[in-house]
């Protein structure tokens, strides 16, 4: 207890120490106008957890993240190593995990400040990590091209529990519904051979390929999120439904542009991707555009609400050009009364590229 108070001393100091910085000019906003001195707070933010009202963190390319804990007023960058980060979760508000690309697992037991390294055995070149999840501080699932990994060590070791037919680009996402069932996306990514749905009952340890579930209209599937074992919404070029375990699916919108679902319960639920966030309250049958005109949203990534009515979206933002320079901007959404109303926030990352003769300002970010 003693040295939880003391960390989260340390972090409180280190967040009014940053904003005291920070808070020089008239201008106290997170998202200064572009300019040679502008911060590099995050690139590309590509995932957004908040374990309750107040501890949120969001993660990025290049190592970078950004942590709250007066639910989102405030944020402080942090890094952890140079890698692009795909996921992040935490058990409390001070045991984290982050994945990303090249073999790249971090462990944090300060509230997301210091991220720790974790020895990872490579099975190939292609080692990238998508999704990660813990049960508990013992139990945790880590999903990449090579399959599904557990840990039943707090990440000290990994089994790689091979599925019967490892998909081409390996396990995309996971929607667990409880600690010994749930879902799994494999993604081939072929004309022939679409997208495939694994279920578990057993934790993990075994996953059998559902019946149905390589049907062509699977094949621009990107995302999955159950509610049980038989109600569960799949997501990518277009919205569908299941009430069967994935054997059978309807179509709810066509075409979409879905990354991520959150359903807060069985009739309220959410999805973003692309410049939309859509909002459904009788269980998917019709989905509401709740998107705020605003030329900052561009591409929305991640989603996490609490309850119906308070949640985050995080993405990528506007790349603006200023001289020689390049700012790309990512995005942190917030409500707090079910999507109605939205507080949007930008936050900048130095990408500085050659501006060509030819006035091609654009810059390849993946």
């Amino acid at each position: 207890m003693q040295l939880r108070r003391s960390v989260l001393i340390a972090l409180m100091l280190v967040l009014f120490i940053y904003f005291e910085i920070h808070s020089c000019s008239d201008d106290n906003s997170v998202a200064p106008k572009p300019g040679p001195d502008i911060p590099s707070l995050i690139l590309n933010a590509n995932d957004i957890f908040f374990l309750d009202s107040d501890h949120g963190w969001v993660a990025g390319q290049e190592g970078s993240i950004l942590l709250t804990v007066n639910g989102g007023i405030e944020w402080i960058p942090v890094k952890a190593g140079d890698e692009d980060l795909k996921s992040i979760c935490f058990l409390d508000s001070m045991n984290g995990w982050l994945v990303g690309r090249d073999n790249s697992i971090y462990n944090s037991d300060d509230g997301g400040l210091t991220w720790e390294q974790k020895l990872f055995p490579s099975y190939s070149e292609y080692d990238d990590f998508f999704d990660v999840m813990f049960f508990n501080s013992s139990k945790g699932f880590v999903l990449g091209y090579q399959g599904v990994f557990v840990t039943e060590d707090g990440g000290e070791g990994w089994q790689n529990n091979w599925l019967p037919i490892v998909p081409a680009r390996g396990a995309w996402d996971m929607s667990i519904v409880d600690e010994i069932r749930g879902y799994l996306l494999g993604s081939r990514w072929t004309e022939s051979d679409p997208e495939i749905l694994y279920g578990t009952d057993d934790g993990g340890l075994n996953w059998w390929p559902v019946e149905g579930s390589n049907a062509s209209i699977l094949r621009t599937i990107l995302t999955i999120e159950f509610l049980d074992m038989s109600t569960g919404w799949a997501g990518g070029g277009l919205v569908m439904k299941t009430v069967d375990g994935g054997s059978n699916w309807q179509v709810q919108v066509e075409p979409a542009t879905v990354r991520e679902f959150e359903f807060t319960d069985q009739s309220t639920g959410f999805a973003v991707g692309g410049n939309t966030i859509l909002k459904t309250v009788d269980g998917g049958s019709q989905w509401t555009d709740i998107t705020p005109e605003d030329e900052r949203i561009v591409d929305l990534r991640s989603i996490c609400f609490l309850d119906m009515m308070n949640g985050w979206v995080t993405g990528r933002g506007r790349l603006i050009v200023v001289g020689e320079k390049s700012y790309q901007y990512s995005v942190i959404m917030s409500t707090m009364d079910g999507g109605s109303n939205w507080d949007i926030r930008e936050f900048a990352w130095d990408v500085t590229v050659s501006v060509t003769e030819s006035g091609d300002d654009t810059v390849d970010l993946p």
